[in-house]
């Protein structure tokens, strides 16, 4: 049986966050919990904003980080000197309720993911877009419901359920024995750790804990963000044995046979394109609830896809760089 969860250190790895990071912390240090049972640190990755200057308003440890190294380097400097063994790994993005530590206490049971509560409410946009894939993805466990209640993350279901640790529950050893054995910007640091954690003990995805997500919808703010996961993406799920790369290796061997069709015939080549449009038109079916979600879905996903296909390219391009150098 579990030892009961009473100390908490709360680590908040930040890199430019000065968007929502007043929110973040007010929400952090205003905890409905004894104050000597928790600590919030704040772990500046390099920030050149105002990070730093609004961190130091509020009563946190700051460790500064030297030059942006990373959210998987700055998490574990976090967990390293944590005067607490069960860490809070917490998102500058994400605003839990005051009642977080307390609940997660009552539940004395760790690794948790709480239920994350990251879509607006909005009927358009890049916000309802990305509700919409996660409910096609992740379906039946996305969104939470009263009737599906808490649920286990294991080895059997990892890849079907959402995760991450933008707001995630972990003893220290854990967090610290699990960590990638690469620690650069395009590992898929959140999916290789809870994956190793699941090995040796499933995750509570508990729905009672719930948190809020700030996610992104201006269009500035997405297409980077949204070109940064492509290689985390691949790092993890494009690989040989990942859940997509058969569909991986079907999509470029349409391409390959594609651009050959093309040059022996160029008729060929419209057929493709053709081909691709009824493609698209079945992923905006296949999206949509209503009508409304037909127009949300038909103007954002275009974009979408190709910057997260270029992140993948990205990712591709590396990997062909680096066997080149090794055959060196």
């Amino acid at each position: 049986m579990d030892e009961p969860l009473t100390h908490f250190s709360l680590i908040v790895p930040v890199y430019n966050g000065s968007e929502t990071l007043d929110a973040t912390l007010a929400a952090l240090v205003g905890q409905s919990y004894p104050p000597e049972r928790f600590e919030v640190i704040v772990v500046d990755d390099g920030s050149t904003d105002e990070t730093v200057v609004i961190a130091s308003r509020y009563p946190i440890r700051l460790i500064s980080l030297p030059e942006n190294r990373g959210r998987i380097e700055a998490r574990l400097r976090g967990a390293e000197e944590a005067r607490f063994d069960t860490l809070v790994f917490n998102d500058v993005r994400v605003i839990p309720g005051c009642d977080l530590l307390e609940k997660i206490g009552e539940r004395g049971y760790e690794p948790v993911i709480p239920d994350i509560r990251d879509y607006d409410g909005s009927r358009w946009g890049f916000s309802r877009f990305f509700y919409l894939l996660r409910c096609r993805l992740y379906a039946p466990y996305y969104p939470l419901s009263k009737d599906r209640r808490d649920f286990w993350i294991t080895k059997e279901n990892f890849d079907r359920v959402p995760k991450g640790t933008t707001c995630f529950v972990c003893s220290r050893n854990r967090w610290l024995e699990s960590q990638p054995e690469k620690a650069d910007r395009e590992t898929s640091d959140d999916t290789r750790i809870l994956r190793k954690i699941v090995e040796t003990k499933p995750i509570l995805r508990a729905s009672a804990v719930s948190v809020r997500y700030l996610q992104r919808t201006d269009f500035s703010a997405v297409i980077p963000h949204t070109y940064e996961r492509g290689p985390r993406f691949a790092d993890y799920y494009l690989r040989p044995g990942g859940r997509y790369f058969a569909h991986y290796v079907g999509i470029w061997g349409f391409i390959l046979l594609w651009l050959l069709s093309a040059i022996w015939d160029p008729r060929l080549g419209m057929a493709g394109f053709a081909l691709i449009l009824a493609a698209l038109t079945g992923a905006i079916a296949s999206l949509s609830r209503n009508l409304s979600d037909v127009f949300v879905v038909a103007v954002c996903l275009p974009p979408i896809a190709v910057v997260f296909g270029l992140g993948i390219l990205k990712w591709q391009l590396g990997i062909v760089s680096r066997c080149g150098m090794k055959r060196r």
